[in-house]
């Protein structure tokens, strides 16, 4: 079971992905890794110009729904 899932709206926290640092996006795409290791499984994040960029799950925030 992943920690997030397709569809989910995310924000791209600070670290490695500096030019995307702040960014709000939609996983698209959950790449599982090849051994098993959920901490290290890729998701594909779209962002609003349709540009997509994969990430760790420590590299951004679930962005709640509001009502």
């Amino acid at each position: 079971m992943h920690k997030f899932a397709v569809g989910d709206r995310v924000k791209i926290l600070a670290g490695p992905a500096i030019p995307f640092v702040g960014g709000e996006g939609i996983i698209d795409e959950i790449r599982p890794n090849d051994r098993g290791i959920k901490t290290m499984d890729r998701y594909i994040v779209r962002f609003e110009r349709r540009e997509k960029r994969s990430f760790f799950t420590s590299e951004f925030l679930h962005i709640e729904k509001t009502k």
